[in-house]
């Protein structure tokens, strides 16, 4: 279970991690089971400047942490106490071993660099604390996959280990279908089509396109609504490029409205501010229930009734 606790000494926030193990571990590779929102190297990074405890005492990566230990992970010198109830989660499904919610705009789902308090993960901590499931062990939850800060819609967590893998690994396997709705800016030209162009890593489009290590993406596309200026369209991802449908909608040149990074452009007067792309539906197997799930996430009220307001396309 993961916890919070105050060292008053310090005046310090911490993150308090109980381990819960039956048999011997590098403490690195166990933060990194438990709070998979950090990276390994990171973690690593913070037990050798003494940011990570083991009973008290600073202590080194390759440690091997027991039953009984305590590892304490110093999150934010001087951080105030953190404020959960600012955001209620919107539960989409929710059984015994997992969750979805309907993810608000501009939350991040897990710590980034300052960002240690407000996230959804921290929102599903505190939802589960003090919580046990069905074989006594404390409801500890997991992201399955993640979703950008300004994207919104459909994300699953897990709230044991082993279903947070077996559901982790479909979605690295591609083995979830997926459907976002993108407004779009400009009139998509046709009803349905397949953008294929390779993607890379990048901070640009152009860094995008131009990598030089593509990966073959593909994005079906399908036309919903046309408006005058914009074209609300539904994007299945084929594949799982970093922000595939992003960039494949700007190298299409119709890239989504208020993407900055993309060439969508700063939001128009009377838009979110944001660019707008909403995970409307996941479809995954379940590992425990054995059977398919699905789960849909109803567009955000802001995106709503802005479709509302669009005006129809110019007449010809």
């Amino acid at each position: 279970m993961i916890g919070r606790g105050r060292d008053l000494s310090e005046e310090r926030e911490k993150l308090v991690v109980p381990v819960r193990v039956t048999a011997e571990q590098r403490l690195d590779v166990y933060l990194w089971n438990h709070l998979n929102w950090k990276s390994r190297t990171r973690l690593q990074s913070l037990i050798r400047i003494g940011r990570v405890l083991v009973n008290g005492e600073r202590t080194k990566p390759a440690r091997r942490v027991r039953a009984g230990d305590t590892v304490t992970l110093v999150l934010s010198p001087g951080a105030g106490v953190p404020r959960y109830d600012a955001i209620p989660l919107e539960v989409l499904y929710e059984d015994p071993w997992l969750v979805a919610v309907n993810k608000p705009p501009g939350l991040l789902v897990h710590p980034v660099g300052r960002h240690v308090y407000d996230t959804l993960i921290n929102h599903l901590h505190h939802r589960y604390r003090g919580q046990v499931g069905e074989d006594g062990e404390p409801l500890v939850p997991r992201l399955c996959h993640r979703i950008d800060r300004d994207t919104t819609g459909v994300l699953v967590a897990a709230k044991e280990a082993w279903t947070h893998k077996e559901v982790q690994a479909a979605f690295e396997r591609r083995l979830v279908a997926k459907e976002y709705l993108a407004l779009a800016v400009g009139p998509y030209p046709a009803d349905r089509s397949t953008l294929t162009v390779p993607i890379g890593e990048g901070r640009s489009l152009e860094t995008c396109l131009e990598h030089v290590s593509l990966k073959e993406s593909r994005t079906a596309v399908r036309v919903l609504a046309r408006f005058e200026g914009h074209t609300l369209l539904a994007c299945v991802p084929h594949t799982g490029r970093q922000n595939q449908i992003r960039v494949h909608l700007a190298a299409a040149g119709h890239p989504i409205a208020g993407d900055e990074r993309y060439g969508g452009g700063k939001a128009q007067a009377g838009f979110p501010g944001r660019y707008l792309l909403h995970s409307r539906f996941l479809e995954f197997y379940h590992p425990r229930l054995k059977c398919a799930i699905e789960v849909t996430a109803p567009l955000p009220p802001d995106f709503q009734e802005l479709l509302g307001r669009l005006p129809p396309p110019a007449a010809p």
